[in-house]
This record gives C-alpha cells, structure tokens and sequence, in this order.
C-alpha cells in the first residue's frame, strides 16, 4: 500500500469527521493511474463509476463531491471549476477513441455515435467537418461489444471497447492522432471538477499526490489491467505510458481553446465560457 504524505494523512482525517469524499470517476484503464492509491482509501474516500456523459449530472445533483468530466461537458454547463494540472489527454494516438468503418473514411455518409462519451461525439463531428469535409448523418449506438452489427458506414467506440474491438476489416481513424495531424496539439478528453459554488482547493493536492503516485505504480496497474481486461501487460503499459497523458501544462490548455473554438463554430457549445480552476 502506497504511503501517504502528510498533508493525505490530515485532509482524509478531516474527511472522516465529517463525511466521504465522494468521487465520480470512468470505470475505464486510462483513468486507474488517477485513482489507484485512491481505491485504498474506503474509509474516507467513495469512488463511484460511470460512464463518462452520465458523470456531469451526478456532480450537477451534489451526488457525488468530485468527477472526472468530459471536457465539452465544462463548457456545455458553465458552473464547473478544473483541478489544474491534471487531464486524460493525449499527444498523437490515444487507441480507446476510434472510428471504425466498414467504408474508406473520404466516403462515410452516416455515422453511429457511442452515446457514453459526450466529448468524443463532439471531436468526431468536429474532425469530420474541419479536417475531413464530411458532413455524415449521425445517430446513437451504444451496443459495444459487436460492431459488425451496426447497419451504418462507421461507429465511434471510446474505452477499453475501443482497444478490444478488432480492425480486421475495417477502415479504422484514431482520433488522439487525426487531432494531432490537424492541429498538432494535445487532446484533453477529461478533467477532474467540482461545482465552482463548491470549491474545495484542499482536494487539489490530494488529486496531484494520487495522480504522481499512480504513475510511478503504472507497472503494477498495467499488470492489474491486463489480469482484467485480458489483454497482454505490454499493450497495457504502452497506452498507460505513451498513449495517455495525465497533465494540464500550458499546450493542453491551449488544445483545450482550440477544441472549445471549434465546438462553438459548430454550434456544439456556448459562447463566452472561460477555464477557470478550483482555487480560492
């Protein structure tokens, strides 16, 4: 078991005279180097898992104190503040966010949308749109696990499905990486946030300290998640190390703008919303 720092030791003691910590995270591989030391500490923090779009809601009804949120989700609602420095994000190929087509992608005319990841449908339409000048019929779909039955040209699959699902004989798009060819910036699917009426600057640093933590642990997390998931330890340590991205430096802010930019063009987000961070 991972040793806390002092200031853990305090912040979760404080915790447990008054409640858990409640906290809403994806039941996905990206998100375990965020949570591992967390999952050790049941009598001060709650780790609930959903899928990404219903996340936002939980924090909006005070369900849950804290949530891994898709990045559009901030800008759609406007009463989110971010955890800095800390992003599920990628720099060039993220391989659990992908189009599969049974067509060449210059060809797609209808489109099947995974319903779980809000930010993913987003960066589809926008990618199609700006990068690919493709203006495809979208529908939902949220049946993971058989792609060979979608009755459309494509179908975005997000998560571990992603990485699991074969591309034998499909066209296959990896989004992290067609977002990097079009702007050549970072992608931020997720941020940690909190309502900005219920700031808790105090939880900035136990995040930072779980995140730090789990990354020097990646090995035994791959290990873990290759036990689950059933795919090979190298697979799973190779997107814990180079697929995904766990910080919120200055390029990933500005992927962040570039994404925002565009979903307002498209009409996919409001105008006028600005990142602001859980600080007092």
């Amino acid at each position: 078991m991972q040793e806390l720092s002092l200031y853990q030791k305090d912040y979760l003691g404080k915790r447990i005279m008054t409640k858990k910590l409640r906290i809403g995270v994806v039941p996905y591989m990206n998100a375990k180097p965020l949570i591992y030391t967390l999952t050790q500490q049941s009598d001060s923090v709650e780790l609930l898992f959903e899928v990404p779009s219903l996340l936002p809601e939980m924090l909006n009804n005070d369900h849950i104190d804290v949530a891994i949120i898709p990045s559009i989700e901030y800008f759609r609602n406007g009463n989110y503040a971010i955890v800095p420095n800390i992003s599920l994000s990628s720099l060039g190929t993220v391989e659990s966010v992908k189009i599969f087509s049974k067509v060449p992608i210059q060809n797609i005319r209808t489109a099947a949308l995974d319903k779980s990841s809000l930010t993913s449908c987003t960066l589809t339409k926008i990618l199609f749109k700006e990068y690919y000048h493709l203006s495809p019929q979208y529908t939902s779909w949220n049946n993971q696990y058989d792609i060979s039955r979608i009755d459309t040209d494509a179908v975005l699959i997000i998560g571990d499905n992603a990485m699991r699902a074969s591309d034998n004989g499909y066209f296959t798009l990896d989004l992290g990486q067609a977002w990097f060819e079009y702007t050549g910036l970072p992608f931020v699917y997720a941020v940690w946030a909190v309502k900005k009426t219920h700031r808790m600057p105090d939880i900035n640093i136990l995040l930072q300290n779980a995140k730090e933590c789990g990354m020097k642990l990646v090995k035994t997390i791959a290990a873990d998640e290759s036990q689950r998931l059933r795919f090979p330890y190298e697979k799973c340590l190779n997107y814990l190390t180079n697929s995904m991205k766990y910080n919120l430096g200055k390029n990933e802010i500005k992927g962040l703008q570039t994404f925002y930019h565009y979903a307002v063009s498209l009409g996919l987000a409001p105008q006028g919303v600005k990142i602001v961070f859980n600080e007092t």
